[in-house]
């Protein structure tokens, strides 16, 4: 700005977006794609416009003339460990590899038991078995690394069914593992007694039925009762969730749990945490909302004056103790020592693992600082429940760490949100989020071995996937005496073949018109309705041999689809979509330079200036039918003619047709713009690739208007943008659910091709290792 002789306001009217939003790119801070594209055009003085394309152009470049054979795979597949794992994109593509020769994911774990479900559900359809691979867990409840090791060995001892890692788990410290099982159910049943005595109690009944059911729908309700493990309010026997060691290692028979005093210290540690997240449920009660959302906040409160009942503060009370017991007989365990060093010892000679992939949320890094870090790895004990811990997010970034230090795989693969790479502003200073992060992988070395990282920017689209999705993405290899440089097939991971093009088209060839979720038509029969697919519109891009590809085992690909499922658009709302052009977006449709709007706004202005006199003289001497419009009317009209008057006219033709106004003329639809929601309702270009599919999709799909018909797109028409090949099951996920899947997943043929780069390092590693180049 400073070499083109401009100020912030003068640049950002050029480039074509708001000076806030300018402001913010040059800060670091997040904008949108489509803003942060005008600035980069702008900078290479490019040709540009104020139309925004859902894609960037096509890069034209030839792809490599072949693909990089494979290895020959391991004796068995080498185990993946996938955190944060969804419905399992990025794991996916590991799994695929030759065909499931390379790789086997053996343990994805989500807070979302959905998508677990989904990603059990295909692991079945992969060959995995009975035995779930995905299991619902909250990170944040490992206190450290032999926590994690001690549930890893007893998961991979059913995954395999190796019945010797169980019984060599069990063995451990004479019997440790399972007195532990046992000593936790005891403190659940004891719970569960008081709690059913709690609740027949005629002070339970009266206190229940004074509180407005409907509170206890409210989300943040709902949130507090799942932070704390805590069965809901009901007049029901009382059940706990899923919870870490939540099952008895041996049947308790009629035998009745003593009661126990638990230590003070984590007694403190559980009244601060239910206290915690009592206050924050307090102020909740404060918030401001409009329409439904103003009976939320009077709800809420009236579950907190319900928490301060005699029968709520007898569940605290019982609560507490319940959860210090816990806190207790883990950290018994899992900080002696002994056991630590027993159950690493079972890992490393039963079943470890060779690559971890996932990524944490990113807003946690915000609030975590280096002492923090560096502390990580020491404290024995990891207790969430204080106010050091600070934001919640953050334990999501410590526990990736934690994990990753527990499993210490040979490689792990870690994807982020482009904008990783921001400057977080914390406490008056700023740094880098990778630089904290590589950071805290530093610190995972064991003193003979550390990780050398590589990163960088993947943009799907170049590799031949229909969608411009751009991600970060941090390979780290283990370097270990006697292999090759590390920091060099970290960089080799993440150097990918290129790939021609994929326009958008490809991922809909093929597929009939959606089942229609609306009317008559339920969401679960939408999803579960099967949709042949025609072959012979398919072609033979790579992407769709990759989307067409039988599963591994089948010598066919599926001939149907499930959950090719769309939301109904209303009848206005399906009028405007067929007025709108490929690639456009609806504030496309504005037209703020057009010199007619600014000459008929000043025509208006120079009418309302007109003495009322005048108005008076016209209005006794204007020929029937002529009449000039009172004030009002012309005030009103006036505040109708700005740059949205194009937008206006297709939306009230539209509503003519229908016979009644169009929604979106409504509320402060039409004071969206630039940065603001501009791109909610856009139709999207089947010459190009896709804009980036996102979790917002379970909310709606406006942004995603099918380029041909009057509609959003389906569930299967984003699975396959998103790379999801065909035989890939939705099975009885709700639509809501399965969108928001599909927009938070990595894609799988993009994981697949950083998968064939890793097995080349582990296979060089394998064969050093057989020849004794290489330290174990």
């Amino acid at each position: 700005m400073v070499e083109r002789d401009l100020d912030l306001k003068a640049a950002a009217a050029v480039i074509g977006v708001g000076s806030t939003t300018l402001q913010l790119h040059l800060a670091g801070e997040h904008v949108r794609s489509d803003s942060a594209r005008k600035y980069e055009n702008w900078l290479a003085e490019r040709e540009t416009s104020n139309i925004f394309v859902l894609a960037q152009p096509s890069h034209d470049v030839e792809p490599e003339e072949a693909t990089e054979d494979l290895p020959p795979p391991p004796a068995r597949p080498r185990l993946v460990v996938d955190v944060f794992s969804g419905c399992g994109g990025l794991s996916l593509g590991f799994d695929l590899l030759g065909d499931g020769a390379h790789f086997r994911t053996i343990l994805a774990l989500d807070i979302q038991p959905k998508p677990i479900a989904t990603l059990n559900r295909n692991a079945a359809l992969l060959g995995r078995g009975d035995y779930p691979v995905g299991q619902t867990t909250d990170l944040t409840q490992f206190m450290n690394e032999a926590e994690f090791l001690a549930f890893y060995l007893q998961h991979v001892g059913g995954a395999l069914n190796n019945s010797a890692i169980h019984t060599r788990l069990f063995g451990l410290r004479n019997g440790a593992f399972p007195e532990f099982l046992d000593a936790v159910a005891d403190a659940d049943r004891l719970f569960l007694d008081e709690l059913r005595a709690i609740r027949s109690m005629p002070a339970w009944r009266e206190e229940l039925e004074a509180l407005d059911q409907r509170a206890l729908d409210q989300t943040s309700v709902i949130g507090f009762h799942e932070k704390l493990a805590l069965p809901r309010p009901s007049r029901k026997v009382a059940g706990l969730p899923r919870l870490l060691w939540g099952e008895a290692s041996s049947d308790p028979g009629e035998a009745r749990p003593k009661k126990w005093k638990p230590d003070t210290t984590f007694l403190e540690v559980a009244q601060w945490e239910w206290d915690e997240e009592a206050r924050t449920l307090a102020a909740k009660q404060e918030a401001e909302g409009e329409g439904q959302l103003i009976v939320s906040p009077r709800r809420v409160g009236g579950f907190v004056r319900f928490l301060n009942t005699e029968s709520m503060r007898s569940v605290r009370k019982s609560w507490m103790v319940w959860h210090a017991r816990r806190l207790q007989l883990r950290s018994e365990l899992f900080a002696d020592e002994s056991f630590a060093e027993a159950v690493r010892t079972l890992y490393t000679e039963t079943a470890q693992v060779s690559v971890l992939v996932g990524g944490p949320p990113c807003q946690g890094f915000s609030r975590i600082g280096r002492g923090k870090i560096r502390s990580l790895r020491d404290a024995r004990v990891h207790v969430h429940g204080n106010a050091e811990a600070g934001d919640s997010r953050n334990l999501l970034f410590q526990q990736y760490v934690m994990v990753l230090g527990a499993l210490r795989p040979d490689v792990f693969v870690f994807e982020n949100v482009q904008h990783f790479e921001s400057v977080v502003k914390v406490d008056g200073g700023e740094f880098q989020a990778t630089d904290i992060l590589a950071e805290a992988i530093a610190n995972v070395s064991d003193g003979e071995a550390n990780y050398e990282v590589a990163s960088d920017i993947l943009d799907a689209s170049r590799f031949g996937i229909p969608q411009t999705r751009l991600r970060y993405f941090m390979v780290g290899v283990l370097a270990r005496p006697g292999a090759a440089s590390a920091s060099m097939e970290a960089l080799g991971c993440l150097a990918l073949r290129r790939d021609r093009e994929a326009p958008m088209a490809l991922a809909l060839a093929g597929l009939p018109a959606p089942a229609v979720v609306g009317g008559e038509i339920k969401g679960g029969d939408a999803m579960a309705s099967l949709a042949m697919i025609d072959d012979s519109v398919l072609g033979d891009h790579p992407f769709v041999q990759w989307i067409r590809r039988p599963r591994p085992g089948a010598t066919t690909a599926p001939a149907a689809v499930d959950a090719h499922a769309s939301r109904a658009a209303r009848a206005d709302d399906a009028a405007f979509f067929s007025l709108m052009g490929p690639g456009k977006r609806w504030m496309d449709y504005r037209a703020d330079a057009a010199p007619t709007i600014g000459e008929l706004a000043n025509l208006i202005d120079a009418l309302l200036a007109l003495p009322v006199s005048i108005y008076e003289v016209l209005a006794s001497t204007q020929r029937k039918g002529l009449l000039l419009p009172d004030r009002d009317a012309l005030k009103a009209l006036r505040n109708r003619v700005d740059g949205a008057l194009s937008l206006r006219l297709l939306l009230e033709h539209t509503g003519e047709k229908l016979g009644e106004s169009h929604h979106l003329l409504g509320g402060n639809y039409m004071d969206k713009r630039e940065g603001n929601h501009g791109d909610w309702v856009a139709r999207m270009d089947a010459s190009r690739p896709a804009k980036t599919m996102v979790s917002h999709m379970g909310k709606d799909t406006y942004a995603y208007i099918h380029p041909y018909a009057p509609r959003t797109i389906s569930v299967r028409e984003a699975a396959r943008i998103q790379s999801f090949p065909d035989w890939f099951s939705f099975g009885s996920a709700a639509l809501t659910d399965a969108f928001r899947m599909v927009g938070n997943a990595v894609p799988p043929m993009l994981s697949h091709a950083i998968a064939g780069k890793v097995a080349h390092v582990l296979s060089r590693r394998e064969a050093d290792r057989g020849a004794g180049r290489l330290k174990a």
